[in-house]
């Protein structure tokens, strides 16, 4: 975590501490911190590992008397060749300047005697990085953090006096209680430069100020954020069922959502010996020898004790090497990195389908999309006014009750709703029930012969429903959202 501080200096002076968050809670590192003072006119972007800003009140001269000095932030900071510190002396006085490298060493001077009244203190440094002006007088001392990115001609400390006090909007940098500031943080991943949300607000009193950044949609997923638990984490779901080409050897996600590819009736001959296209998987047939005799996905074999994850009935497919999982093998589609996704253990579809609290109130509708029959699952920031559904929430109802074109569901979909198609299932070599019933594998085992899955139908849904481990069904990835 980045933690931007405002360091206390004087009575004024204002402490924030900025730090930044995803939409699901979780910290995230950010790059730098635009600070902008609406009220004073002046701008100014803190890099890491410059993470120190300080704003201190700079008041009128018949405010300063018994309040010492006061030092303002660098500005610019980072800066090029040339910075500049504002001073406040609340009395003549005999101040010693020193421009001081993180390594310690002293690399310019100066000793002067200045007026009370409202001072900038010249900073021009020769070699780019971190280092420290400080400030001495007889009242106190103070220490300003310089972050030079350039070069200049020389190292060297100066100061520039004016006569009466310094008028509030004379001099970049400078702040007094209540101005309203804005703040923004930025982070690069990658290449990209994503923004956090904006905060804008009157600065009178020492906080904390999180600044938040839009969780990214990793490639090949659906643009909406599903709660799995109740500690609040999140997943997206692939843009598509799973499918297995067995000429290519590639894994992908399937174009469309309502996308099938083995049909009613199909014979798909042993081990699919009549077609190269998988997507009715035997379960823990992700490909990899995790210790189950039929691992690969083409398996038809009708022994449900070929199909045990890593050899052993005990095993959920994300137990031991998680190499059972399908969610294991890169996905050409789907960000092409191992072990980027991974399938919904029963108690997470359970949450899914019957547990989280939406705004809407919504979380699934069954639906036949485009003439194909299945089940909407809605995102959590889903709003009813996005489309009317009917029988929300509704396990014990038909598909025809919401009937929707293909571009009514483009614009359904555009909102992060997910389409579980009723993809059939495969027993042995023949594909049955395509189109009025759809079978999804959890990752959960459940007894020697059987594993958890979804039941969708046309007249209920099962979503902690149970069956044979040597069934082809659909399998439906996710992607943990950090």
């Amino acid at each position: 975590m980045l933690l931007i501080a405002l360091s206390v200096q004087a009575q004024e002076v204002v402490t924030v501490k900025f730090t930044a968050a995803t939409e699901t809670g979780g910290y995230i590192p950010f790059t730098s911190v635009m600070v902008t003072d609406l009220t004073q006119g002046w701008m100014t972007t803190l890099n890491y590992p410059d993470t120190v800003l300080v704003l201190s009140p700079l008041v009128g001269v018949g405010e300063w008397k018994g309040r010492n000095f006061n030092m303002g932030s660098a500005f610019p900071n980072p800066f090029n060749n040339e910075t500049c510190v504002p001073l406040a002396l609340s009395e003549a006085s005999d101040v010693t300047l020193q421009v001081i490298r993180a390594d310690g060493k002293t690399v310019a001077s100066r000793d002067m005697h200045l007026d009370d009244g409202a001072h900038q203190v010249m900073v021009c440094l020769s070699t780019p990085g971190m280092s420290f002006l400080r400030v001495v007088t007889p009242q106190g001392s103070s220490v300003a953090r310089l972050v030079c990115t350039g070069q200049g001609n020389v190292d060297d400390v100066r100061v520039t006096s004016r006569d009466g006090a310094m008028k509030r909007g004379e001099n970049p940098g400078v702040f007094a209680l209540g101005d309203l500031m804005r703040y923004e943080a930025f982070r690069s991943v990658g290449g990209t430069t994503y923004h956090s949300t904006v905060v804008e607000q009157a600065q009178y009193t020492n906080e904390t100020v999180t600044l938040s950044f839009e969780v990214e949609t990793p490639e090949g997923a659906i643009d909406g954020l599903f709660t799995i638990n109740d500690e609040g984490g999140k997943v997206f779901f692939s843009k598509g069922n799973l499918l297995y080409n067995k000429n290519t050897g590639v894994w992908s996600f399937m174009e469309q959502q309502y996308d099938m590819v083995e049909h009613l009736g199909q014979d798909v001959g042993e081990n699919y010996a009549d077609q190269d296209s998988v997507s009715l998987f035997g379960w823990s047939t992700s490909g990899y020898d995790h210790g189950g005799h039929c691992y690969q996905p083409w398996n038809t074999s009708s022994d449900y004790s070929d199909y045990h994850a890593y050899g052993s009935h005990l095993f959920n497919l994300e137990d031991e090497t998680g190499q059972a999982d399908w969610g294991y093998n890169a996905i050409a589609n789907g960000g092409n990195t191992e072990h980027l996704w991974r399938t919904l253990t029963t108690d997470e579809w359970n949450y899914i389908f019957a547990t989280r609290a939406t705004p809407s109130g919504i979380r699934f509708a069954k639906a036949c999309v485009g003439n194909v029959n299945g089940v909407i699952l809605l995102p959590d920031d889903w709003s009813g006014s996005y489309f009317n559904l009917n029988f929300p929430n509704t396990t014990n109802v038909y598909f025809e009750n919401n009937l929707i074109s293909l571009e009514q569901w483009t614009a359904i979909e555009q909102y992060g709703a997910v389409f579980l198609p009723a993809a059939g299932y495969r027993l042995g070599t023949e594909v049955l029930n395509t189109g009025s019933s759809g079978l999804y594998w959890s990752s959960t085992h459940y007894l020697e012969s059987r594993a958890n899955c979804v039941s969708i139908f046309d007249s209920g849904l099962y979503p902690q429903a149970v069956d044979f481990i040597y069934n082809g069904f659909s399998v439906r990835l996710v992607q943990v959202a950090h």
